[in-house]
């Protein structure tokens, strides 16, 4: 069963509560049928025709709360084969619900209630609700047309040329139509039973086609809501697949000088007939910085790849990205796994970390000198980088929506913490938040870790 549809089912079994006490509410001293019933062979045939009245207005009144709840409880425990409902099942559920219902207030008021035409009607309703697919309407009108063809239905409980059909079978509709026979008055009563149910039959007919028409404009509607996702999805994924081509031209285009660099400093080296020892450190240097350069923009094109790095690696990149930074000299590093070695993209999440302390940075207050700790350690075989600040803080709701696109307190493009949660699910890790309002924030990536022996093995 549907997690929304456990208040529907709920109320439907409280409706039915209620229905099983209705006797108690609307009984003779409010509706007084028999003393109508009495009079009419006493003295004027008409009070059998007000008698007749009380009764099916009793008979609606006592019957509305249990019929609804029995379609609510129905309703809510809907049995489906793929997206469609199974009929049959709905319609033998209110069969039995009835059922159990009716012996319910019998067991309760000692009043029998005939299990007849109001039942098997119900269940031919639903049947049609679900072989037509009526799910796009509302409950609210849905049960609006059950009642008032239950109701239609409860005139013919006093209609005497209706005695054939599997109605008005109860004691006091016999009592009535037996004298509207003895005093003549038969043909009054059915043309006043017919009224009504004609009348109530029209109102039940014009709701429905009102829900036919109205459920047809809601799947027209989910149709084109669902294309129109469709068409974004092929949009979103053709921009993606060329946003991918381009950076192949980009990386290709960056990757291509880089070359020339490397090939002219080996000339430069072969060039040396006597290299010093401060030449070597400078090629040394070139030839690192130019072998970096190169990963970090293969890094760029292939988010997905992984390798091993050590914590210690990990944040001198981060500082050195930092350095130049007006806030760097507020940003200071503590760590206890220097050696612990990670295996994922190192690119992404030196970036990741970037971000943190840039945002960390904006979150404290100009009257307030920035206090920010990149940290590192170990916690259940994880590895736990950190970033503290003294800021602000951020509010509960912030917190839940911080980490989705386009989101941004501070009217930058929302894209940073974006970035940061996409790249630590990319490497197999998770975030969490602890926030005290005007005391700081404190965000930690909780990654696996790799252990300090693996790493000359995956270099």
């Amino acid at each position: 069963m549907e997690a929304e549809k456990l208040p529907q089912l709920f109320c439907g079994l409280l409706l039915i509560l209620l229905g099983a006490f209705m006797p108690r509410i609307f009984h003779e001293s409010v509706f007084p049928v028999l003393k109508y019933y009495r009079l009419s062979l006493a003295e004027e045939s008409i009070h059998l025709i007000t008698s007749a009245g009380l009764l099916v207005t009793m008979n609606i009144l006592r019957a509305v709360p249990h019929y609804v709840g029995v379609y609510w409880v129905a309703d809510s425990l809907n049995l489906r084969r793929g997206k469609k409902r199974i009929a049959l099942f709905d319609a033998a559920l209110i069969l039995i619900l009835l059922l159990l219902t009716y012996r319910l207030i019998e067991a309760i008021n000692q009043i029998h209630y005939d299990f007849g035409l109001p039942a098997f009607l119900m269940a031919a309703i639903i049947l049609l609700y679900d072989l037509l697919d009526y799910n796009y309407v509302s409950l609210f009108k849905r049960t609006l047309f059950i009642l008032t063809s239950l109701m239609a239905v409860q005139f013919l409980d006093i209609m005497p040329a209706a005695s054939f059909l599997p109605v008005g079978r109860g004691e006091l509709s016999r009592y009535i139509k037996t004298a509207a026979t003895v005093l003549e008055i038969e043909q009054q009563l059915n043309v006043l039973a017919l009224v009504g149910f004609v009348t109530l039959t029209l109102i039940s007919l014009m709701l429905f086609i009102l829900i036919r028409d109205e459920n047809g404009l809601r799947e027209i509607s989910s149709l084109r809501e669902a294309n129109a996702r469709m068409r974004m999805e092929t949009y979103a994924s053709e921009i993606q697949n060329r946003t991918f081509r381009e950076m192949q031209y980009l990386v290709h285009d960056l990757k291509s000088p880089l070359s020339v660099i490397r090939t002219l400093e080996g000339v430069l080296r072969i060039q040396e007939e006597s290299e010093t020892p401060e030449k070597k450190e400078l090629f040394d240097r070139m030839e690192k910085a130019t072998d970096q350069m190169s990963n970090r923009i293969s890094q760029l094109l292939t988010p997905d790849r992984k390798e091993a790095f050590t914590v210690r690696e990990l944040l001198h990149d981060v500082m050195q990205q930092i350095s130049i930074e007006a806030y760097a000299p507020y940003v200071s590093t503590r760590s206890e796994i220097d050696d612990d070695v990670l295996y994922a993209n190192q690119m992404l999440l030196s970036r990741s970390l970037v971000n943190l302390i840039q945002n960390a940075v904006q979150a404290v207050p100009e009257d307030r000198t920035p206090e920010i700790v990149l940290g590192a350690c170990r916690e259940d075989g994880q590895i736990v980088l950190s970033v503290t600040d003294n800021g602000i803080g951020v509010t509960r709701q912030q917190q839940e929506n911080i980490w989705k696109h386009g989101y941004s307190g501070k009217n930058s493009s929302g894209m940073g913490l974006a970035f940061v949660k996409m790249a630590v699910e990319r490497s197999g890790g998770q975030i969490r938040m602890q926030s005290r309002w005007q005391e700081g924030t404190e965000i930690s990536l909780v990654l696996p870790g790799e252990g300090k022996e693996e790493i000359d093995g995956e270099r």
